[in-house]
């Protein structure tokens, strides 16, 4: 008998490493954000302490990554093009702008739920990671769990297999990861878990691309 192997096609999302240049520049405008404090945490679903919107000076950050990004991820995605998936039914002249940006503090115990964001694509960026999950997994209450199955202080991506099977891509989130961005179709849904231990806060810039009429 004749076998052939068949892979449905599935929307894929980017890991990135940062240039240090945009990682501070984003610690630049979240300490001008702190200063200007616009209150952004009731838009949000997350049960975390403060969400302040951010501005993006110059379009600097959207110019720099966002628009190598998404020129990037429509050239590999494997269903890019897709008016369904990538919501392109769009009016003539429609522009693609980074409409929100933020950043968010989560202290111990907070979490942000499992959610999906407006717009075309989305994504966040961790820039403080005060704890580990290699130390998080080691904490009392965890004794005799599988390591799979502790969550602890993780960002997890939810998603559909061709069953209808909820399937999960996990980040054990520690500092090493401070830098890095995931850059992700708006509507994949994803959270953050609580961590404990650790007094200080972990902070993430997150933010929504979507189209605009001209």
């Amino acid at each position: 008998m004749e076998v052939k192997k068949i892979s449905p096609r599935v929307s894929c999302f980017l890991q990135v490493k940062l240039d240090q240049a945009v990682v501070d520049y984003l610690w630049k405008i979240i300490d001008i954000g702190k200063t200007n404090n616009k209150n952004h945490k009731n838009k949000l679903v997350g049960n975390i302490s403060q969400s302040l919107l951010l501005d993006d000076i110059d379009s600097f950050f959207y110019k720099s990554v966002c628009v190598p990004l998404i020129k990037y991820y429509r050239e590999n995605n494997p269903i890019s093009g897709d008016p369904v998936s990538e919501n392109t039914l769009l009016k003539p002249g429609s522009k693609l702008i980074l409409n929100n940006l933020w950043v968010n503090y989560q202290y111990k115990t907070e979490f942000n739920p499992s959610h999906d964001h407006s717009g075309v694509y989305s994504f966040a960026i961790w820039m403080k990671i005060p704890y580990s999950w290699e130390d998080q997994k080691k904490l009392p209450q965890f004794r005799n769990i599988r390591d799979g199955d502790i969550k602890a202080g993780c960002f997890e991506f939810e998603y559909i297999d061709s069953l209808g099977g909820i399937l999960n891509s996990m980040y054990r989130l520690s500092s090493e990861y401070e830098g890095y961005m995931v850059f992700f179709p708006a509507r994949l849904r994803h959270c953050v878990y609580p961590f404990y231990g650790s007094d200080e806060p972990r902070i993430s810039v997150a933010g929504n691309l979507n189209y605009l009429p001209d």
